[in-house]
């Protein structure tokens, strides 16, 4: 019978592989019950982590500790703001520190402006609190606002279960379940999209225009899939660098007849799970050029640039390197022209005329008005999760009436939480970055340093895209980002205790 802590473990692992396969295929995480699903699920995998660990400590003395990460200070100190925006305050104090908000708990300026002018000419139009309300939260939307911090949690529990859990053979494994689920997922959105009968699945109706593969819209699977590229590509050079094998603990070695590892076998093993993840990145690109995203393009691009200038110094096989580097983007070139690149074509035309086009346009009119009238959200902001309600009264006119989104997290994150709120996120990604995202970079010398180039490159990819969308609020994105973050924590004290390795 198996023992608490293994059979703990047994479901993490399964548990979390069942939630990277979940995320993306319901829809890509946005309704409600698939939210509920999500958050329900990271929560029992926490308890089931803390089970095993707990037990594990009553079979041994001297359990592994838990480390920290050095991010639990501002993820804490940001869901207790978000929190205190939920409290009510004093309505002087409100206008002080939220003008805006306090503005929103009063009546609306055309009813006083319609009462004034029956009055006649003279009369002062101000806008009057509503009676009997003597104060009220910074939150426009208290509802929504503890949605979002629940949401926001939830993923930073991921972020540190992750980090907590994985280990070198554990990291291998999700990052490999990671790589078949997008590869499934891209290679759906082809089939899907070559017979495309106006619903999801070929039974659920969508907006016309807008969604592909799993996905309600289009640059949402394309943030998912652009950050699973330079982690498949990364995974590929790490089975198939030649060097890996040289190294103490670099992979995994099958054994032979004899008591020796079998290396022919090994390299076989190798070289062919190489070669099925570059087949895997080569599908993952032409699904993100057929999702016809021009913000997933260009980041992708990006990106892959940094990948490959990074990583090439640090591959031992020129023959791997030149393999890799040259094959990917021809085959996707060959398939996508097999396929048709008609709509590929027209859609890429447009990066030519990139402010002329309409959609972006349109949000740069949204984030000109947004900076114009951000003093009246400063530094409190309107509540997380609230941009819809705060930004209602500012909407530029000739735009659409409703803009649940601002298009640009940075943005929105500072409308919603002001400059105490933007300060502690700002803290937290300055922490992240000076201690794993930076390092990654920086690191030549153990083999694990390639997945660690590739996982952070993901997160660059994913940071630049939502310079122009909101990819890391849909679920399925937000639980990858996380992830692959918690995977790169990992990595780097794996990396951390076991030290540099020597080179052949």
């Amino acid at each position: 019978m198996r023992s608490l802590p293994a059979l703990c473990d047994s479901v993490t692992r399964w548990g979390l592989v069942t939630l990277i396969a979940f995320t993306p295929l319901a829809f890509g995480t946005v309704e409600p019950w698939s939210i509920a699903l999500m958050e329900w699920g990271i929560a029992t995998l926490i308890l089931v982590f803390w089970l095993g660990r707990l037990w594990s400590g009553r079979e041994d003395p001297r359990p592994a500790r838990v480390a920290f990460t050095g991010m639990e200070v501002p993820l804490g100190l940001f869901l207790l703001f978000c929190s205190l925006q939920n409290v009510a305050l004093p309505l002087p104090l409100l206008q002080r520190i939220s003008p805006g908000s306090a503005h929103m708990y009063q009546e609306p300026e055309s009813a006083a402006l319609a009462a004034a002018e029956e009055k006649g000419p003279t009369v002062a139009v101000v806008p009057a609190p509503l009676a009997g309300e003597e104060s009220r939260p910074v939150s426009v939307n208290p509802r929504e606002t503890w949605s979002r911090i629940r949401l926001v949690a939830v993923f930073g529990a991921l972020f540190l279960l992750t980090s907590w859990w994985s280990q070198r053979d554990r990291v291998i494994f999700l990052l490999t379940a990671v790589t078949i689920v997008g590869f499934l997922v891209a290679l759906f959105g082809l089939v899907q999209s070559l017979t495309w009968n106006g619903k999801i699945y070929w039974v659920r109706k969508v907006p016309p225009g807008s969604s592909f593969g799993p996905f309600v819209n289009h640059n949402h699977f394309a943030g998912y899939v652009e950050m699973i590229i330079p982690v498949t590509i990364s995974l590929a050079l790490y089975l198939m660098e030649v060097r890996r094998a040289r190294h103490r603990g670099g992979g995994l070695v099958t054994r032979g007849a004899g008591n020796g590892p079998s290396r022919a076998v090994d390299d076989r093993g190798r070289w062919g799970k190489g070669v099925l993840a570059s087949f895997a990145a080569v599908i993952l690109l032409v699904s993100l050029v057929f999702s016809l995203s021009r913000g997933g393009i260009l980041s992708a691009l990006v990106s892959g640039c940094v990948l490959f200038i990074i990583v090439w110094p640090r591959i031992g096989s020129r023959l791997v390197a030149w393999s890799i580097s040259m094959t990917l983007p021809i085959l996707a070139l060959v398939l996508i022209l097999w396929i048709g690149p008609g709509n590929v074509t027209r859609q890429l035309a447009t990066f030519t005329t990139l402010e002329g086009e309409a959609s972006f346009r349109l949000r740069a009119m949204v984030w000109q008005r947004m900076i114009q009238e951000m003093p009246r959200y400063l530094w409190a902001g309107s509540g997380l999760g609230t941009f819809e309600e705060g930004f209602a009264p500012f909407v530029p006119p000739g735009t659409q009436k409703r803009w649940d989104k601002a298009h640009n997290d940075y943005l929105q994150i500072l409308w919603e939480t002001g400059i105490v709120g933007g300060a502690l996120f700002l803290a937290g990604i300055v922490v992240f970055v000076r201690r794993y995202w930076w390092p990654a970079f920086r690191s030549r010398v153990h083999p694990f340093d390639i997945l660690r180039m590739g996982i952070a490159v993901s997160l660059l990819s994913i940071a630049l895209h939502s310079l122009v969308d909101f990819n890391l609020q849909i679920g399925a994105n937000g639980f990858l980002c996380a992830l692959l973050a918690g995977l790169l924590v990992a990595l780097d004290r794996t990396v951390g205790r076991e030290g540099p390795r020597p080179g052949p």
